[in-house]
């Protein structure tokens, strides 16, 4: 047992004391390069910088105090603008503001565009002329126009005469149009539909729509039935007047969605030239129709509420002429003075 040799086995570990080493240090030294890029730019602006430049960049960061023992610091450090816009600066040096020139410098002016060319088959007229209140009622100028007028009256006796006799004409129109619309059975239940104001520009007949009893269709400009015969009888009952008749077309407020380019404005003017074509239709001479317009829902009847049925109507104003002493009588193509200006554009059918 003693000849035998002993086995002596040792195990070694490589590893040692090192440990594995992190990359921490490549966020130190990319710090460093950052600091050094800052502090070289620094020195280059510096060196680019002449010496008025040097003295404003030092005045920025070493402002100096206007006050400090008086209220807390502002925008402007204690300093104000002179009331001839001079700002009094730093260390008593005044600084002028420049205001902007807003283009006086190289002025630009505006190209000369060729004059818009209209349609030689489209007429289009200005006219001023009041619009009358649905109800029959005037706003102060025509209280005042017609107390001139009742001034007038009391001096003159053949404008007495006169407006007794237009007056007269008007009542007759009224009752033979609502007496024929009470004696046809199919329109009796119309009689809702139909109203009559005496206004002082004249008889004032409207056709309102009403719950379930439509004029027109609805997004329609199409007329029939019952109530292209009640227009039928208005047109039946001014034909022998000489008067001029003006045709304006109302909606509701509700858009018009079917079609991006149609909207109220232009369906009310439909709707108020096919009551027109009814109008010439029933006898109504087509030189007597001095206007024919859509208002859209700009004035409605029941303000109130703008989506009313009540507010979808159509609006025919028996118009008076020019009274004697302002014109002589009969001038049926003469316009109302004052009132709102509009146009109005003529066509052919």
């Amino acid at each position: 047992m003693a000849d035998k040799n002993i086995i002596v086995i040792k195990k070694s570990d490589d590893h040692g004391d090192h440990d594995h080493h992190g990359g921490g240090w490549k966020v130190a030294y990319a710090d460093f390069m950052t600091a050094m890029m800052a502090f070289f730019l620094m020195l280059w602006i510096v060196s680019a910088a002449d010496d008025k430049k040097l003295q404003g960049l030092a005045e920025f960061f070493t402002p100096t105090e206007a006050s400090d023992i008086i209220g807390g610091r502002g925008m402007l450090d204690g300093q104000v603008f002179g009331p001839d816009g001079v700002f009094s600066g730093v260390a008593g040096q005044d600084f002028q503001l420049q205001p902007p020139s807003f283009g006086r410098d190289e002025p630009v002016s505006p190209p000369d565009a060729p004059p818009r060319q209209l349609d030689p088959t489209v007429v289009v007229e200005y006219s001023v002329f009041p619009l009358p209140e649905d109800k029959g009622e005037r706003d102060v100028d025509a209280s005042a126009t017609a107390t001139g007028q009742e001034g007038m009256v009391e001096t003159d006796p053949e404008l007495i005469a006169e407006l007794a006799a237009r007056a007269e004409k008007l009542d007759r129109v009224a009752d033979e149009i609502e007496a024929a619309v009470n004696e046809n059975m199919a329109l009796v239940e119309l009689g809702s539909n139909l109203r009559i104001d005496r206004t002082p520009d004249g008889l004032l007949v409207q056709i309102v729509d009403q719950e379930n009893r439509p004029m027109f269709a609805s997004g329609s400009a199409r007329i029939d039935g019952a109530m292209l015969a009640l227009v039928q009888i208005i047109g039946n009952a001014v034909t022998d007047l000489p008067y001029p008749l003006a045709i304006t077309g109302h909606t509701d407020a509700v858009p018009f969605t079917s079609r991006a380019d149609y909207g109220n404005w232009e369906l009310s003017a439909d709707r108020a030239n096919t009551t027109r074509r009814a109008l010439e239709a029933a006898g109504v001479a087509s030189g007597r129709i001095s206007r024919v317009s859509g208002l859209a829902d700009t004035m409605p009847l029941n303000p109130a509420v703008p989506t009313a049925p009540e507010n979808r109507r159509i609006t025919m104003l028996l118009m008076y002429p020019e009274p004697v002493g302002r014109g002589g009588a009969g001038q049926g193509d003469s316009q109302p003075g004052g009132g709102v200006a509009t146009g109005r554009q003529e066509n052919s059918d």
